[in-house]
């Protein structure tokens, strides 16, 4: 099985390679609404910025982003957007599966956590407790482009090699929540997928059609 796994991944990747430097976009996206304009208050009493440092937003390398804290009753809740124009000719966007132990937060385990429904159909985006010596965080995120909510990396890469070869514009956000699990895991999970809920339609009005 994991002979498969791997072999899928370095057949997607491959392709991935070849669509995107094989074939030059025909049409570029539209503008997107300006990620500073996302609502400051999503059901919470307030929020602050907390931009990154210039070197973590050059690596980043995304073409517009919010990195915001929103504060209430409850412990607070990040959130973090980063939006792609062209993931072809431009930066890709990072997954917070390899970020996370980069930066010295270490996976417990991993699920896919419903946020949602689309006309009957589960809004699934992935779920990640993680850990830095006693701490514990939960994180969710989430890949979102032209109406669609991708939680696998694999399933993200084949729409953005399908667009590719379509002539359609490549771009894309990643979206990610962080909240502490001081509190239970099941808390922090159940409180983040209700921020989500709240998160990700109101994302869709930011990023082009």
């Amino acid at each position: 099985m994991t002979y498969l796994r791997v072999s899928v991944a370095a057949i997607v990747l491959l392709g991935g390679i070849f669509a995107t430097h094989c074939f030059e976009p025909k049409v570029a996206a539209a503008p997107h609404w300006p990620l500073r304009e996302f609502p400051s208050s999503l059901g919470l009493s307030q929020s602050e910025d907390r931009p990154f440092e210039t070197q973590v937003v050059r690596a980043v390398g995304a073409d517009d982003y919010i990195n915001r804290v929103y504060l209430g009753s409850t412990p607070p809740i990040e959130l973090y957007v980063g939006y792609y124009k062209d993931q072809r000719s431009g930066e890709r966007i990072h997954s917070p599966k390899n970020c996370l132990p980069g930066s010295g937060w270490d996976p417990v385990h991993s699920s896919l956590v419903q946020i949602g429904s689309e006309s009957g159909v589960p809004v699934l985006v992935n779920g990640y407790l993680v850990a830095q010596g006693t701490r514990r965080s939960m994180v969710l995120y989430w890949y979102q482009s032209h109406g669609r909510i991708i939680a696998s990396e694999y399933l993200a890469k084949f729409m953005l090699i399908a667009d590719g070869l379509k002539s359609r514009p490549t771009d894309g956000a990643m979206v990610r929540i962080w909240t502490t699990a001081a509190d239970g895991e099941a808390s922090a999970q159940a409180r983040a997928a209700d921020f989500a809920r709240r998160v990700y339609p109101q994302i869709e009005e930011f990023l082009p059609d």
